[in-house]
């Protein structure tokens, strides 16, 4: 082989390696959450395991303990749209709706589930408007940054998210 098709080869590989993860494949980690002091509560904060996978029309994001227990699992698609606990199940009409449950499980706002498959791919949802503000990205009311490759913030009002990606 010549030394050209060595280099072409390496640098194709080189390419491959750093190549973004494709959305199908999904993303997991640790997600933190902060819910500031308010007249009526104290303040909450916790973490979780996470896996989502899919897209806005069809996925999962299923929580657990860092034990293993399942938290939630919410799941969507052309079937329906759900909310586990591993304990009990409910129904929901849209995407809205399951993320409206999700927040108020953390007694925060409605948890943007669609849009976070564009923002986990560090870029606004095209479909609408957004402003950047330095690094970070506001769209929907919330706060987008991404300090890391790894890592994303979100914040909206009294909430914020810490979401630690694995590699």
């Amino acid at each position: 082989m010549s030394k050209a098709w060595i280099c072409a080869g390496a640098l194709l590989l080189a390419g491959c390696a750093s190549a973004p993860p494709p959305p199908s494949r999904g993303w997991s980690g640790k997600l933190g959450y902060r819910v500031e002091a308010s007249a009526n509560q104290r303040v909450q904060a916790g973490s979780a395991l996470f896996e989502l996978s899919g897209n806005a029309a069809s996925g999962k994001l299923l929580l657990t303990s860092p034990l293993g227990t399942t938290l939630a699992l919410a799941q969507w698609g052309p079937s329906g749209l759900s909310l586990s606990d591993g304990k009990s199940e409910r129904a929901y009409g849209s995407l809205e709706e399951l993320g409206t449950a999700l927040g108020e499980a953390l007694q925060g706002p409605a948890l943007p589930l669609a849009a976070l498959f564009d923002w986990l791919q560090d870029r606004p949802v095209a479909a609408l408007d957004f402003e950047r503000d330095g690094a970070a990205l506001l769209q929907l009311g919330w706060r987008i940054e991404r300090p890391e490759p790894q890592r994303l913030h979100l914040s909206q009002g009294p909430i914020s998210l810490r979401l630690v990606l694995s590699p």
